[in-house]
């Protein structure tokens, strides 16, 4: 049998999860620090911010996927339209707000995170101990 990394209990898993979409609410509602254009990020390709937005939602769907232990498609794809449909709210909520605004590239940058941190979790997971899910007999 293959050696694991220890696992956190199921609540402390899903507690770190809340716990990563709170902070990411509270830094997508309070005011940015600084005015002016936003900083260019690494090799200066896109602002700053796309970054902080892929890095968030990637951690977010990451810790959904591992809160369920989740390796099989569905849970995957649930972890996912979890997370980039949480991105698409965020923006949503930024939209009246005088600070800030609803960006759809930022919501679009959200999703593609999204997706990075679940396929990131799927290499992880065996790590863990996640046991895919048994073949359907289709």
């Amino acid at each position: 049998m293959a050696r694991t990394l220890p696992t956190l209990t199921r609540s402390a898993r899903y507690g770190l999860a809340v716990a990563w979409a709170a902070a990411v609410l509270v830094a997508s509602l309070v005011d940015p620090p600084g005015a002016g254009p936003t900083p260019l990020g690494p090799l200066g390709l896109v602002g700053l911010d796309k970054y902080l937005h892929f890095l968030a939602y990637a951690g977010l769907a990451g810790l959904v996927g591992y809160a369920g232990l989740a390796r099989d498609a569905r849970a995957l794809a649930l972890a996912v339209v979890v997370a980039a449909g949480y991105g698409v709210g965020m923006e949503l909520l930024q939209w009246p707000l005088v600070a800030r605004s609803a960006d759809p590239v930022d919501a679009t940058v959200n999703a593609v995170g999204a997706l990075a941190g679940v396929a990131v979790w799927r290499l992880a997971s065996p790590l863990f101990g996640a046991a895919s899910a048994p073949a359907s007999a289709d």
